[in-house]
């Protein structure tokens, strides 16, 4: 985490010099305050100020985007006594730091968002803590609201739990029923009337793909999303395309995971003539690369032989193959002793 320290009196100095002996970071000069500010807030993951809180707000609010967007803001009175989670403070992970600041400087942590105040389970933290992408934020503020006003959503994972969670609001479900509803998973669904659904994305899909040389970038992607439509699978849990050695130069696959944020994998062909494991063959894959298959034997291999979610699917010019990789049991707290 690249932490930016603020300050405005010697005594502030003194504090960030503390903080950043024990949580790293650079502390920035005092002069050129708001130019400095305006810099770290796109750079930075935190920006933490010893300095009156009227100061900070003033300076940061023309910058602020989105909770999504916004890094975590931290505030602390120069004699280190309390130390406020001002902004992002799930998803910036401005709560999490905050309790490490006071921590290690033995201050008053002070948080203020309702989840946290109530002590109820916030999903946009789970999220965080899990690297689970939230597909539709907006759904956030109806899911926390129903919890805190005492009522029941439905929670389906895809994803095992690391430990039973028992609370009497959040009832885990392979059907969710209930109108507000957590859904963890890579596939995609109808929307339903009168329903809140907030989609958590895992990051556990590896897409094999092979095409054509010189294939038209547009065509490959509209074969792409045509794919994960047709399979009901979610773009954001897309982590990995891969292919084989010769391909790893195509203009066209190169182009979609440059867009997409995509790792590009390049399987060995080694690798794919020793699996063992069957896949469909075809004559003319074998005549070209010499191979017996490729996207359906790259997502295999690249998901570390995960789960097959389609067998190979083929476009004018293009194949694409899913997999789906095992992840780690998800955390749904915390652990306080961490802090």
């Amino acid at each position: 985490m690249k932490i930016a320290y603020f300050w405005m009196t010697q005594k502030g100095h003194e504090l960030t010099c503390r903080l950043q002996k024990a949580m790293g970071g650079i502390i920035e000069p005092k002069a050129e305050f708001p130019k400095t500010v305006q810099r770290d807030f796109q750079d930075c993951d935190a920006l933490v100020f010893v300095m009156a809180m009227g100061i900070v707000v003033r300076t940061i609010a023309p910058l602020i985007r989105s909770k999504d967007k916004d890094p975590a803001v931290i505030v602390l009175d120069q004699n280190g006594t309390f130390a406020i989670s001002l902004l992002s403070g799930h998803l910036g992970g401005a709560n999490y730091l905050t309790k490490r600041i006071a921590a290690a400087i033995q201050a008053q942590p002070v948080i203020t968002t309702a989840t946290d105040v109530q002590g109820v389970l916030s999903f946009d933290e789970v999220a965080k803590q899990n690297d689970l992408c939230i597909e539709n934020l907006e759904e956030l503020k109806y899911i926390s609201g129903a919890l805190l006003d005492g009522k029941t959503i439905d929670l389906y994972s895809e994803l095992p739990l690391q430990t039973p969670y028992f609370c009497a609001l959040i009832n885990v479900t392979e059907t969710p029923t209930a109108p507000y509803r957590v859904v963890i998973s890579s596939n995609t669904y109808p929307p339903e009337e009168d329903v809140h659904t907030l989609f958590l994305r895992p990051k556990n899909l590896v897409i094999g793909i092979g095409c054509k040389r010189d294939t038209i970038p547009e065509h490959l992607e509209i074969c792409f999303q045509e794919f994960l439509q047709t399979h009901h699978l979610s773009r954001l849990s897309v982590t990995t395309m891969a292919t084989i050695q010769r391909k790893k130069r195509e203009p066209a696959i190169l182009a979609l995971c440059e867009k997409y944020g995509f790792q590009l994998e390049i399987i060995p062909d080694d690798a794919i003539r020793n699996c063992g494991h069957i896949f469909e063959e075809s004559a003319f894959v074998q005549q070209i690369t010499g191979l017996p298959a490729v996207a359906e034997a790259c997502s295999y291999l690249a998901s570390d032989c995960g789960d097959a979610l389609t067998g190979k699917v083929r476009y004018p010019g293009v194949t694409f193959a899913a997999c789906k990789k095992s992840l780690p049991a998800l955390v749904l707290k915390e652990d306080e002793e961490d802090v």
